[in-house]
């Protein structure tokens, strides 16, 4: 078998995981027949072998939706992940001096995940829910996680995920977005000026491991009315000492000039 080949059994397992993780409410065997493309007899057999690990359960309905086992496999990798325990403090800190929320995420193939999160006292809800998807090239946090990869990569990778327009502010255009990424780098962070929701904006700053790499993207994001306002500017500042702090803490030592 080659190395990189798929078991068809477990491939086809794992899209029924993910059509009930996005459908975010219990589903009927054939609306997982008819989401899924295949036929319900493969549907039902799939869906009777996960449930006899519990990882899928079926409600007294007959709809079937996701099991506790993946409750119990979500907690071990949380408990495992000490970057949560060390970024809330910073997340914190970072939410109530820039006066927004404040958030942390990590690269997953096409998209930006965030894991953790700390509102402000604002109470506005902007930031993205903890497990949400955000897209790369829309996103501040999208633009700090590829910023460490060639640009060969960065098309490759947007070449596969796409450029949607979310407002007439996104970037669509690949090579325009490549090119904006070497600001990225020599400053330090990222600005989403409105690319993915109107009034919305956000930076964010890289966040890296005790060898060097970026890891995680921590960013802060609200409705500043301008990217040159001097809140938005403020905000920058704690950000980018905040990322810099959460760095050290993961064991990240900064290059000192001779």
């Amino acid at each position: 078998m080659a190395e990189h080949s798929t078991v068809q059994s477990v491939d086809k397992a794992m899209t029924l995981l993910e059509i009930l993780l996005r459908h975010r409410a219990p589903m009927s065997l054939q609306e997982l027949a008819a989401a899924s493309g295949y036929p319900k007899s493969t549907t039902h057999a799939l869906l009777a072998t996960m449930r006899g690990h519990a990882v899928i359960e079926q409600r007294e309905d007959g709809r079937y939706a996701l099991g506790i086992r993946l409750f119990e496999c979500g907690c071990a990798v949380s408990s495992a992940w000490d970057i949560g325990r060390l970024a809330h403090p910073h997340l914190e800190q970072l939410a109530a001096a820039a006066g927004a929320s404040a958030f942390l995420a990590l690269l997953d193939g096409g998209n930006a995940i965030s894991f953790d999160q700390s509102i402000s006292d604002s109470g506005l809800q902007v930031v993205p829910a903890i497990g949400g998807r955000m897209p790369l090239h829309a996103t501040s946090q999208g633009k700090v996680l590829l910023s460490c990869k060639s640009d060969r990569e960065v098309l490759q990778i947007l070449e596969k995920s796409g450029m949607q327009a979310f407002t007439p502010h996104t970037i669509t255009d690949p090579n325009r977005f490549v090119e904006g990424l070497a600001a990225v780098r020599q400053q330090g962070y990222a600005v989403e000026d409105g690319e993915y929701r109107i009034g919305l904006r956000s930076a964010a700053a890289p966040v890296y491991d005790r060898d060097g790499r970026v890891r995680y993207a921590l960013g802060v994001a609200g409705l500043f009315r301008r990217v040159q306002a001097e809140d938005f500017q403020n905000a920058i500042a704690h950000l980018v000492h905040q990322a810099r702090q959460l760095s050290m803490a993961l064991g990240w030592r900064e290059e000192k000039e001779l």
